[in-house]
């Protein structure tokens, strides 16, 4: 313990007690003037003192990269949800258990228009062959890989009484809503 005097008036001398702890063994020495570490601090250096806690230096990125990485999640899982719907949607289109105008509002004009001329043709099958009760059939799933910055591409299954049905489907974000811009049905 060191003991420093100061001089309020040349007559009057007090002791102040100051006590210096030694700096813990995590934390780097402070660097001052006439030791080692002065020579190696770089001006831009603002390590403070050695009691004063420490950014890790990419702390925001860290957080910025977590938000961008969940934000990516929700975004895909809202494209997988909306991949299954539409996909047993077009299906239940085709087997004339749904309107096919109902898929306007997922679908592109050239899609749309595929998907209409395809309902109309298995509509025509099925009314010149003998009538079968047809069941509703249920999505199985969906995968989806990002193809770029608002695209994403998609597989569905969709399980049908006698068989499953495979699904390939492009979607696209276009003025904040997903379309379905380009559609495989198998």
């Amino acid at each position: 313990m060191t003991t420093l005097t100061t001089a309020a008036t040349p007559s009057q001398e007090r002791p102040l007690n100051l006590t210096r702890s030694p700096v813990p063994a995590s934390l780097p020495p402070l660097a001052g003037p006439g030791t080692a570490g002065a020579a190696q601090r770089q001006p831009t250096d603002r390590s403070g003192t050695a009691w004063a806690p420490r950014l890790h230096p990419d702390h925001n990125h860290q957080a910025g990269d977590r938000a961008r990485q969940e934000l990516r999640r929700e975004e895909e899982r809202t494209v997988r949800a909306l991949a299954r719907i539409v996909a047993l949607a077009c299906v239940e289109a085709e087997l004339g258990l749904r309107p096919a105008r109902q898929l306007s509002r997922w679908l592109d004009l050239p899609t749309y228009g595929k998907m209409v001329r395809r309902s109309e043709l298995a509509q025509r099958i099925r009314l010149a062959g003998p009538g079968h009760a047809v069941t509703a059939p249920t999505a199985l799933g969906a995968r989806v890989c990002p193809a770029g910055d608002g695209v994403y591409e998609a597989s569905a299954t969709i399980q049908m009484p006698d068989r499953a049905k495979a699904m390939a489907l492009r979607l696209e974000q276009h003025r904040g809503r997903w379309k379905v811009t380009a559609l495989e049905l198998g």
